[in-house]
């Protein structure tokens, strides 16, 4: 049996056959969501929700250039972490930062912290916790 011969130019061009086999776009598809869940797990790990929880308790704005903020950190810490603090003024900007290390333990810990800030500040704001490397 031939294959059917078609009039010229009646029906469009006839497609060429794949020069790639059927399996190797499935196969790469799936390469690419194992790797990129290798990649998540990884970033998870390192990163992710160590169930460790800081919060502003209160803050007062002591001057034009320095706030008092009390920071608690609850949760169960396996190694020491940095937790970070920071303000606010007025636009919105970010006056001043510090970071401060809290030991490993299961405890509540609160740490009353003074940061010196670049203009008046009007928040006090919990910047989280990560683990201290």
């Amino acid at each position: 049996m031939t294959a059917p011969v078609f009039p010229p130019g009646r029906y469009g061009r006839r497609r060429s056959r794949r020069a790639y086999p059927r399996w190797l776009v499935p196969a790469l598809v799936g390469a690419v969501v194992v790797a990129g869940l290798a990649i998540a797990g990884k970033l998870y790990s390192t990163y992710g929700d160590d169930h460790v929880e800081g919060r502003v308790l209160r803050y007062a704005v002591v001057s034009d250039r320095e706030v008092r903020i009390e920071f608690e950190v609850s949760g169960s810490r396996e190694t020491p972490m940095t937790c970070a603090v920071r303000s606010r003024g007025q636009d919105g900007a970010e006056v001043g930062r510090t970071e401060f290390t809290v030991p490993e333990g299961d405890s509540v810990i609160t740490r009353t912290v003074t940061l010196a800030t670049s203009q008046r500040a009007v928040s006090g704001e919990a910047g989280g916790c990560t683990p201290a490397g």
